[in-house]
């Protein structure tokens, strides 16, 4: 949720400063640390602080007041509801988790002192929309996920689902989509950035990176491509229901039910597979288009894996 509320807050900025240090306010996995990075396809620096609106409020005045850098930065918070988070939970109408990421490059025109009114360890994603609300007299420049500014157009939550969910035993044993861990980090550029390869000795693309040609199998003359990550096509879909699913997938089911999978083209022969979240699992029908957000998928080798997965690309789940 906090990479795909960073993705957004970038793409809301129209050309995105290269961010060179992220504030991580809150409770965030170790994979933050380095997952950061292998998202945005540089080092970036990052830096820990307590949850809570205080120290959000301390953070961003700190960046604030450094002024133009010439360097890029965000500063990101997380409120989840499995974790106690108190804020959520007085709202049980709302989905609960949320997540908001700040971008900027120096100068910003944020007013710290919005925050003020929002106290407590859970209040961070409040604060940081009322902040800004306060610089732009809006709503934020993008709302990611099934979550509304309203809490009554939210949708319930069963907190004891969701904590289940999020809380399998990171010893699992695969028996179904199993990766190892070396394959899962070589492939990062091409599953979290849709990095691909252009052959210049025939033309042709090759999706995922595989280090050689799809076609002619030459190694040396390739050139990373990135492809757009938002506006691909639906050419198939389906449902996972109860007992179709992986293991890995097991707590998902349990916890929400069946799920849906479409395969995707993101260009002309580049096609690729993902999960459908925030909408129903029937809603991205074939011809559809679709956005990509990164999110958690499942349990395997002591951590949680990552990967993309699809949301319908206009509508209440993914608005700008």
């Amino acid at each position: 949720m906090a990479a795909s509320a960073l993705e957004l807050a970038r793409a809301a900025g129209g050309e995105p400063p290269s961010l060179e240090r992220i504030e991580l306010v809150g409770d965030f996995p170790p994979v933050a640390d380095w997952g950061f990075s292998a998202l945005l396809g540089h080092p970036v620096k990052i830096a820990r602080h307590p949850a809570g609106a205080a120290a959000f409020r301390s953070v961003l005045e700190g960046v604030l007041e450094e002024g133009p850098t010439g360097t890029g930065w965000a500063v990101m918070t997380a409120d989840l509801p499995e974790r106690g988070g108190e804020s959520a939970l007085a709202r049980p109408s709302a989905i609960g988790a949320a997540a908001v990421a700040v971008v900027g490059a120096g100068g910003a025109r944020i007013d710290p002192a919005t925050i003020a009114p929002f106290e407590g360890p859970a209040c961070a994603v409040d604060a940081a929309i009322a902040a800004a609300r306060s610089a732009r007299r809006a709503e934020p420049d993008a709302w990611v996920g099934d979550w509304s500014p309203d809490p009554a157009q939210g949708r319930p939550v069963d907190l004891a689902s969701v904590l289940a969910a999020a809380s399998p035993p990171l010893s699992a044993v695969s028996e179904g989509a199993y990766v190892p861990r070396a394959r899962y980090v070589e492939n990062l550029p091409s599953r979290w950035r849709f990095v691909a390869e252009e052959c210049d000795v025939c033309g042709s693309r090759t999706f995922p990176a595989r280090g050689a040609c799809v076609r002619c199998g030459e190694r040396w003359r390739l050139r990373p491509t990135v492809l757009p990550t938002e506006g691909a096509t639906v050419v198939a879909s389906t449902v996972i229901g109860k007992g179709g699913q992986p293991t890995e997938f097991d707590a998902q089911v349990a916890a929400s039910g069946a799920y849906g999978v479409v395969l995707a083209e993101l260009a002309p022969g580049a096609r690729v597979t993902l999960q459908v979240t925030d909408s129903a699992p029937e809603a991205l029908a074939i011809g559809s288009r679709i956005g990509t957000r990164l999110r958690r998928l499942y349990p395997m080798e002591g951590e949680w894996r990552y990967g993309r997965k699809a949301v319908p690309l206009a509508g209440p789940s993914s608005r700008a």
